[in-house]
């Protein structure tokens, strides 16, 4: 397909659309993300668009096709996997994880990954609380809406956890990790929750759904 260079940018735009980054991108803000000159992000953006991975829109910035995103969710979906074996089964920090993990991604085929899936129990979250997304997935990163804003009654999907490790394992033990459904049960005065998750219920303190990213499903 593309060079790892090229790739970087798919990546780059796909993480800055799951940080809540409104679309279309801007390139300057792309190329401070990546550390390079606006002109080398605009010249490679044109390539990606040439290929129709991308969409670019003069004075606005860019967006992903459809077969963009696809990629791009790709390469997340290796790198949040490799990240997850270098830690859970070789040791490393998440630091450590995640600088081995971006050199892997671009290296896995698809079988490869469908094996290491398939080797850690198909996890649909890294340790550090990343969405794993499933193979071909085009689904684009919901905006940035924290649990602590959702009212009683409203039901949502958790996508990510900016939490530690240790509360990240706390959490997925409740059953509460990217991919849970859940429901919001009661918020008392002081922010505290009540949350269904598909196990049992938690209490959640505000601060800590405060750090819940989430998304809201369809029929609310």
């Amino acid at each position: 397909m593309q060079s790892e260079n090229a790739e970087m940018y798919l990546v780059t735009l796909a993480l800055l659309e799951e940080q809540g980054t409104p679309t279309p991108i801007s390139i300057p803000r792309l190329a401070e993300e990546l550390d390079v000159q606006v002109v080398s992000a605009n010249q490679m953006i044109r390539k990606l668009e040439e290929e129709g991975l991308v969409s670019y829109q003069p004075y606005k910035g860019v967006s992903f096709s459809p077969q963009g995103a696809e990629h791009a969710q790709a390469f997340l979906r290796n790198r949040r996997l490799w990240e997850t074996f270098f830690i859970e089964h070789l040791g490393y920090t998440p630091r450590e994880a995640d600088a081995l993990a971006c050199r892997m991604e671009h290296i896995t085929e698809p079988e490869m990954a469908r094996r290491l899936s398939h080797f850690l129990n198909d996890p649909k979250a890294s340790p550090t609380g990343n969405t794993i997304s499933q193979p071909g997935s085009r689904k684009k990163p919901v905006a940035d809406l924290r649990l602590s804003s959702l009212h009683a009654g409203q039901s949502a999907e958790v996508v990510k956890l900016r939490v530690d490790q240790a509360t990240t394992r706390y959490l997925k033990g409740q059953q509460l990790s990217p991919g849970a459904k859940i429901e919001v049960l009661a918020v008392s005065g002081d922010g505290e929750m009540l949350v269904s998750t598909p196990e049992n219920n938690i209490s959640i303190t505000a601060e800590l759904a405060g750090l819940i990213q989430v998304s809201i499903t369809e029929d609310n």
